[in-house]
C-alpha cells in the first residue's frame, strides 16, 4: 500500500462529514491488508469507508473482521460464493439508518443507508462485469431513483465501466441513465492501474454519482491505495463527530483482589438455611440470588479505553497471521543479537 504523508490533524471534535472508498481485493481477514485499511481510515479520518470485493463468505461472522473497534461493519456478501461482495466500515459516531431496497434484479450487490443529519441516502456499490451486466445495472439505478425520487442520494462504488472511454456503448447507456436523474459522476483522476502482459491500462472505475453536489466540499482520488486500486474520497459540508481512536467500554472490574474477596465471601457464607430446606427450586432460586448479589457486589463496573485493533472472536486466520509475524520478528532478533557478537 501506498501512502502520502500525514497531514496535520484537527483537534476540533467535530468535521465535514467524509466518505471514502477503495475495491480491496479480499483480505479483511488478513493481518497486512486489514492494518493498511485501518490506516486509510485513519489518515483521511473517514466517517464510512466504502469497500469492494470483500470476498467473504455468508458465514463469516462480522465480529471476526480486523477493523477498528469504533466502527460498524455492514455487508453484502454474493450467495453461495466467497467472492465479491460489498460493504461499508461506518464509525459508531455517525448517526443512520441501514435501507434494504429490494428491487427483485438478481445479482445486484449493494448496501443503502440514510443519514441522519444530511439526509442523504447513500448506496455502496459493486458492479463485477462478469457477475452483472450494465443492463441489470442500469434497471436497478432506475429502480432505486425512483424509490429515491426527490431526495439526496450518492452513490459511491467500482462500476467497472471506464468514465475516460467515452466512445463505448456501455459509457454512453449509462451516462443516460446518469443524465436522466440529474446524477454527476464526480471523480476525474485515474483509479486504476492494471498490467496485461506487457501492457498498462489507466482507467476511471471507482465513482461517485450524485444529485446533491452542492453539498460538497471536495471529490477526488487519494495516493492511497489497496491493492491495483486507488482510494477515493468525497467530504461534504454537513457537520458530524469524529469517530475516537479509542472507544469507551463498561465492564466488570475483575481484579485479583475482587476475585479474592468474592471467593472469600462465598467460602464464609451460611448456607444451612438453603441446606435444611427440601425444596429444591426454591433452594435453586436462593443459591441463584445469592451468587448474582455477591457478584454484582464485589465486581462493580469500570470504564476503560478499548484500542481500535481490539478484536472481540478474532479469526482463526488473524490469530495465525499474528503468530508467524511474531516468530519472524523473534528468529530476526535472534540472528541481529547472533551478529552482533560476531563483529
Amino acid at each position: 500500500m501506498v501512502y502520502t504523508k500525514m497531514p496535520l490533524q484537527n483537534d476540533s471534535p467535530v468535521h465535514n462529514f467524509t466518505i471514502g472508498h477503495c475495491n480491496i481485493q479480499g483480505g479483511l481477514l488478513n493481518l497486512g491488508k486489514s492494518t493498511n485499511l485501518t490506516k486509510l481510515i485513519r489518515k483521511h479520518q473517514l466517517d464510512i469507508l466504502s469497500l469492494n470485493e470483500l470476498n467473504l463468505d455468508e458465514d463469516i461472522h462480522s465480529s471476526t473482521l480486523n477493523i477498528p473497534s469504533s466502527y460498524n461493519i455492514i455487508r453484502c456478501d454474493r450467495p453461495n460464493s466467497s467472492r465479491g461482495g460489498c460493504g461499508m466500515v461506518i464509525s459508531k459516531k455517525v448517526e443512520y439508518t441501514e435501507l434494504f431496497v429490494d428491487s427483485k434484479l438478481s445479482n445486484i450487490e449493494a448496501v443503502w443507508i440514510r443519514h441522519k443529519n444530511s439526509k442523504i441516502n447513500i448506496c455502496s456499490f459493486y458492479r463485477s462485469a462478469n457477475y452483472c451486466t450494465v443492463d441489470n445495472f442500469i434497471d436497478y439505478l432506475n429502480y432505486c431513483m425512483n424509490k429515491f425520487k426527490g431526495k439526496k442520494v450518492i452513490w459511491i462504488g467500482d462500476i467497472n465501466i471506464d468514465q475516460n472511454n467515452i466512445k463505448s456503448s456501455q459509457y454512453k447507456k449509462l451516462d443516460m441513465a446518469l443524465k436522466s436523474f440529474n446524477l454527476i459522476q464526480t471523480v476525474q483522476g485515474i483509479t486504476r492501474v492494471a498490467k496485461k502482459g506487457n501492457t498498462f491500462s489507466q482507467t476511471t472505475i471507482d465513482v461517485i454519482f450524485t444529485n446533491c453536489y452542492s453539498e460538497f466540499v471536495t471529490s477526488h482520488v487519494l495516493e492511497d491505495r489497496i491493492g491495483d486500486h486507488q482510494a477515493i474520497l468525497c467530504e461534504l459540508k454537513c457537520r458530524v463527530l469524529k469517530a475516537p481512536k479509542f472507544e469507551n467500554v463498561e465492564i466488570r472490574n475483575h481484579s485479583k483482589r475482587n476475585v479474592k474477596q468474592f471467593v472469600e465471601f462465598l467460602s464464609h457464607s451460611d448456607y444451612q438455611e438453603l441446606l435444611a430446606c427440601e425444596d429444591v427450586e426454591a433452594v435453586t432460586s436462593a443459591f441463584k440470588d445469592h451468587i448474582e448479589n455477591a457478584y454484582y457486589n464485589h465486581f462493580p463496573r469500570i470504564t476503560i479505553k478499548r484500542h481500535e485493533k481490539f478484536i472481540h472472536k478474532p479469526s482463526d486466520e488473524l490469530l495465525n497471521a499474528i503468530d508467524s509475524v511474531s516468530r519472524s520478528y523473534r528468529k530476526f532478533k535472534k540472528i541481529l543479537k547472533k551478529t552482533a557478537t560476531l563483529r
